[in-house]
């Protein structure tokens, strides 16, 4: 039996992107907004709607993600704004899509919370302790590191902190001033005028940003509920097949197809939701009562969320609390 997960280069281009600035949509919440105009909301009423959400990297477009909807026959695509939740029509010549009521409160409501994702000033304040370990010599633990936070510049969202190390044998003392970018979690280092990475750095922003995310199941757990269903097992034990997983388009959901011979097989198809492990018929949305691959997923949930309270633990020892929720 061979389970696969379907991870192709621009997955790793998309979730750089996506968190490369904090305070704006996800793919998922665009998504949902995207789900919202009314030619989308009109073909929902009689089919199910699926959606494709792709950061494309575009220079010209820096904010927006492209997003594709299916029902049935209608196939549409717009650009969601990440930065004010509006919707235009994708293609030479964009146009507003212009929601009811309902869907303008909804993208203003997301756009809200996104913002109230920018690092708080203790984690700030963190990270600028942390970026100095790598810098020459401020690595030794013998020597002392204190900080200070000298505030914000005018029209700035950065913070700017003084770090001082100090040697008692000799006795020597070293500055540095650090600006923290809350949006990105970028720190910059204004005497070198660089910025300032590390690895010990880059865990301690990925840890911030996860942190940020819904705790999700992997592909290949979703594929570990995939394979408690009687079809896709049968499947899966055939020679040369196998049960493939993909989710790099489909926020927080995972798509299961079965493959033959490297070629994909008509069916059948199932898509698990990554938040509860929920399992449903991909082209419809129905559920699928499926009680073995429900107990696995309930398990796999479970151990997602445990994982989560100990990573948050592991910030707040690193930073002194500030817990998110």
């Amino acid at each position: 039996m061979r389970i696969m997960c379907a991870v192709p280069v621009i997955w790793i281009l998309v979730a750089h992107l996506v968190w490369a600035q904090l305070d704006l949509l996800t793919p998922q919440e665009a998504s949902q907004v995207a789900k919202q105009v009314p030619p989308v909301l009109e073909a929902a009423k009689e089919l199910h709607c699926h959606t494709l959400a792709e950061v494309t990297g575009d220079p010209q477009r820096p904010v927006t993600v492209d997003v594709d909807v299916r029902c049935g026959s209608f196939h549409d695509r717009y650009v969601v704004n990440r930065r004010t939740g509006a919707v235009t029509a994708w293609g030479d010549s964009p146009s507003p899509v212009v929601g009811g009521r309902e869907s303008q409160v909804l993208a203003e409501q997301l756009v809200a919370q996104a913002r109230t994702r920018v690092l708080s000033l203790p984690e700030s304040r963190c990270l600028a302790q942390e970026a100095p370990r790598s810098l020459p010599g401020w690595g030794d633990p013998a020597r002392s590191i204190t900080i200070q936070t000298l505030g914000r510049e005018p029209f700035s969202p950065e913070t700017l902190f003084q770090l001082r190390l100090k040697s008692l044998a000799p006795q020597t003392e070293d500055a540095v001033l650090l600006y923290v970018d809350p949006r990105t979690g970028h720190v910059r280092n204004v005497g070198a005028a660089t910025e300032v990475m590390s690895a010990s750095l880059g865990e301690l922003l990925a840890k911030l940003i996860a942190l940020r995310s819904p705790p999700l199941l992997s592909d290949q757990e979703a594929l570990s509920i995939a394979v408690k269903m009687p079809a896709l097992a049968e499947i899966a034990q055939r020679k040369n097949c196998s049960l493939i997983a993909s989710s790099a388009l489909t926020p927080e959901e995972a798509q299961i197809a079965p493959a033959c011979d490297d070629h994909y097989l008509d069916g059948p198809r199932v898509a698990i939701s990554l938040r509860d492990g929920t399992v449903s018929e991909a082209f419809t949305g129905k559920p699928i009562d499926a009680p073995e691959a429900d107990m696995v997923a309930r398990r796999l949930v479970s151990a997602a969320r445990e994982a989560r309270a100990h990573l948050q633990g592991e910030v707040n020892a690193q930073c002194g609390g500030s817990e998110r929720h």
